[in-house]
């Protein structure tokens, strides 16, 4: 749905909720995705971004969606320092031109991708309100809440209280708890999995077995080693066996915490890459998943938090669900349930099936190049159609990867594109 107001699209992907402490490996992948933030915008918008805008993918994004690319003003502020937008943007000597822009569009909000402290001071600092709440900000409740909750620890501690199942496990303050419940853990249960306490995208995580308990000082000496950067503070759970992955996409609204959609995770290798929605099939384990999300949200809610937010979670053999993790934010998903309502309308998105994921090409290397192979195909989604595909973002300089969504009317007819885009760009 169009808005009635402009919004300064923030991509601040390098914050203070995701990962304590930045570290090239992990901050380099998420600042390479940002322009993807231009298939959110529509005319009056502004969007500021940590890196150069692809200009392929923005005249392609803006041809889809209608407008032009003179429409909408992007202003890139790159960092060669792991700092964050807000940080960027003042070593930019952009804080001025943001606030001439804001002074420019009447009734313009602030949309950032996180809501950290940072992001909420560059509201304030450039003079615009944050998106969902009143002209003072985000009440001290509902930024505390991001904060905790975007722990590992905080949301083990929370989902404990709203009776959210998870996995067997224990938080860990210090380097000697985490070698003790490592112990512990692995010796009653036989596997298990370290995560740092606050992170994203797989970073720092690691994996464990039995067979580590000989040597287990030296490998934890080992693993602390690789997450040096990182204060203490670590989650050691059972390392369970999932044969399915799920999400349930939430956003908090005035009136409460709404569903946008449920969907099941391609994770190879153990780190996402893509999604599938809707489920191919629900069961008990996603509807307790769903109830999970509602929990969450009306806690959120009183907390006076407004946006989007997920819970994470994995299904057994047996159909028992436990959830993993809540990202209290946007996710690689919240933008792409946005932009099927978008070009599909809210009426055929609800009953739309789509495919989203990110795989090397052997073919091309240049995103105009590739694009013009899907079109020739015969694959592009284009304005009033059903069905397409859509390349959501331009990374191939960084990784190799295409990015793209894939949408239809049926899980099989999703799967029939995505199989000739494969062909198509020699997918991997």
């Amino acid at each position: 749905m169009r808005r009635d107001y402009p919004l300064m699209v923030f991509g601040n992907f390098i914050n203070e909720l995701m990962v304590t402490v930045p570290v090239h490996r992990h901050a380099d992948a998420l600042v390479a995705v940002s322009p993807r933030k231009i298939w959110l915008t529509q005319p009056g918008d502004v969007l500021v971004i940590p890196r150069p805008m692809s200009l392929p993918l923005r005249d392609y994004a803006c041809e889809v969606l209608g407008f032009s690319p003179a429409d909408v003003a992007v202003v890139e502020a790159p960092a060669d320092d792991l700092v964050t937008l807000t940080e960027a943007v003042r070593l930019n000597g952009l804080v001025d031109r943001l606030q001439t822009e804001a002074q420019n569009r009447s009734g313009i909000r602030f949309q950032p991708f996180a809501q950290d402290r940072p992001a909420l001071a560059a509201a304030a600092e450039i003079g615009i309100p944050v998106e969902g709440y009143a002209v003072d900000g985000p009440p001290s409740t509902a930024v505390d809440a991001v904060y905790r909750i975007n722990t590992k620890a905080g949301f083990r501690e929370l989902a404990g209280e709203l009776g959210i199942r998870v996995a067997h496990g224990f938080s860990c303050a210090t380097p000697e708890e985490l070698t003790a419940a490592l112990r512990k853990v692995l010796a009653d249960r036989g596997a298990a999995v370290v995560k740092p306490a606050r992170g994203s995208n797989g970073y720092g995580v690691s994996f464990w077995q039995a067979a580590d308990l000989p040597a287990l000082d030296a490998k934890v000496t080992e693993y602390l080693s690789s997450v040096a950067e990182q204060p203490p503070g670590w989650v050691v759970e059972e390392r369970l066996v999932f044969t399915r992955v799920v999400t349930v996409e939430m956003e908090v609204r005035d009136a409460g915490p709404q569903v946008m959609h449920v969907g099941e995770m391609r994770t190879p290798n153990g780190s996402f890459s893509g999604q599938v929605t809707p489920l191919v099939a629900s069961s008990s384990a996603t509807d307790e998943l769903v109830e999970a999300g509602l929990a969450l949200g009306r806690h959120l809610h009183q907390a006076g938090y407004r946006g989007p937010f997920d819970i994470d979670g994995g299904i057994t053999a047996a159909d028992v669900l436990y959830s993993t993790e809540s990202n209290v934010r946007k996710t690689g998903c919240t933008y792409l349930d946005l932009l099927v309502r978008r070009l599909l309308g809210e009426e055929r998105a609800a009953k739309a099936v789509w495919i989203a994921d990110s795989r090397v090409g052997g073919v091309e290397r240049d995103f105009a190049a590739g694009l013009a192979r899907i079109r020739q195909a015969g694959l592009d989604f284009t304005p009033g159609a059903a069905e397409g595909v859509v390349l959501t973002s331009d990374t191939l300089a960084f990784d190799g990867k295409w990015r793209y969504l894939v949408l239809g009317t049926s899980h099989s007819g999703v799967d029939e594109l995505e199989a000739r885009l494969a062909d198509a760009l020699n997918l991997v």
